[in-house]
């Protein structure tokens, strides 16, 4: 027997209990033989505990690692383009960049804990800056490449910590390795090539910005997989009772993913697209929602239990291919590059998150939250 259909058979009817509660007296009641059908077996039930074990190391630390080990081929790719500047470098730093901007799109979404580590400056926008407001800083990125490459300062490590959130991240690099910084900001490969030949300095100053994202992912990775703020990692806290603001830690990722959905659908599809330099929006909503589909879904390893599981073994079947349904409309939008239907499908995802799947889970997510998106 499965754990879902273990889950199944002890906790048929029961849909009202809350997220870890339920999972946890599911397994008592079912290892004293008062509940459901058990299994003949004997096999204990899995906690709420390792639902959101399941969540945080098949899902979300092994993202964040991704990310990390992402920007550090970047690292290299452009290490190598500067070293030996042609077109195949060129084209191989591009194809890295994409490749980061993925593995970012598959975390943006958990921006609780390390990603949001500041009131006023959290780690979040130093990756993507676009996260603070909606606003598009494609031009204070070539005027702040413009005055560091025709200047005279070192473009160093330091250089780049003392830059802005708005001059730095995947927006910068993708500026700076994707378009000519000279007059017309070309995007033709030839011309973005000969501008860091002709523009050395422009070279300097892109593995300066590199660099210091390099240090942003591995420092966001170490707060959720080694110490968090001098304390503890913050996936210890996910396991334990509560956020440092009171909330549960499943109402402080479930608000985080509706916050990040309507963050897309409001600022993005209806308002400015991002990543039009490399053309790789839809590519990167794209790495968004199969994150969001590994989270809820759990498919690997096989017999790990996730949030629909548990919501299937309460007899919330309906919710469940209600959320898949929109998630699968999601992705055939974004394959079809169709922003009208994206933003449709991504606003029925909104809804399930806020509604439909805290409530399969018992979970209250305050009413600030629920009144006032």
């Amino acid at each position: 027997m499965t754990p879902a259909s273990m889950l199944d058979a002890c906790l048929r009817g029961r849909r009202t209990l809350a997220f870890v509660p339920a999972l946890a007296l599911a397994m008592v009641a079912c290892a004293d033989g008062s509940g459901g059908d058990g299994d003949a077996g004997g096999s204990s039930l899995p906690s709420g505990l390792e639902v959101m074990h399941n969540t945080l190391d098949n899902t979300i630390l092994p993202g964040f690692v991704a990310f990390e080990t992402s920007t550090v081929d970047m690292q290299a790719q452009v290490s190598a383009l500067c070293t030996a500047p042609t077109l195949d470098a060129l084209e191989a730093a591009q194809t890295s960049w994409r490749s980061s901007s993925e593995a970012w799109n598959n975390v943006v979404a958990y921006d609780l804990g390390p990603l949001d580590d500041d009131v006023i400056t959290p780690a979040i926008i130093f990756v993507e800056s676009m996260r603070q407001r909606g606003d598009d800083y494609t031009q204070t990125v070539r005027d702040a490449a413009r005055l560091a490459i025709d200047g005279t300062e070192p473009l160093d490590a330091a250089y780049a910590e003392a830059l802005t959130f708005n001059k730095v991240g995947l927006l910068a690099i993708e500026v700076l390795v994707f378009e000519d910084g000279r007059e017309g900001n070309s995007t033709a490969p030839e011309d973005v090539l000969a501008d860091f030949m002709e523009r050395p300095r422009k070279c300097a100053y892109l593995q300066a910005v590199v660099t210091r994202l390099v240090g942003t992912a591995d420092t966001v990775e170490h707060g959720w997989s080694v110490s968090f703020l001098d304390g503890p990692p913050f996936r210890e806290t996910m396991l334990g009772p509560e956020l440092a603001d009171g909330a549960e830690p499943i109402a402080g990722l479930i608000v985080a993913l509706f916050e990040h959905l309507a963050y897309v659908r409001d600022r993005k599809l209806e308002g400015i697209l991002d990543a039009q330099l490399s053309g790789h929006f839809y590519a990167n909503v794209t790495a968004m929602l199969r994150g969001l589909q590994q989270l809820l879904e759990q498919p690997e390893p096989e017999g790990a239990v996730g949030i629909f599981d548990f919501m299937l073994a309460h007899g919330f079947d309906a919710e469940v291919q209600a959320t898949r349904a929109n998630l699968d409309a999601a992705l055939a939008a974004a394959a079809a590059e169709d922003r009208a239907g994206l933003s449709a499908a991504i606003g029925g995802l909104e809804g399930n998150v806020k509604r439909e799947i805290p409530d399969a889970l018992g979970v209250e997510l305050g009413l600030t939250f629920t009144d006032g998106d």
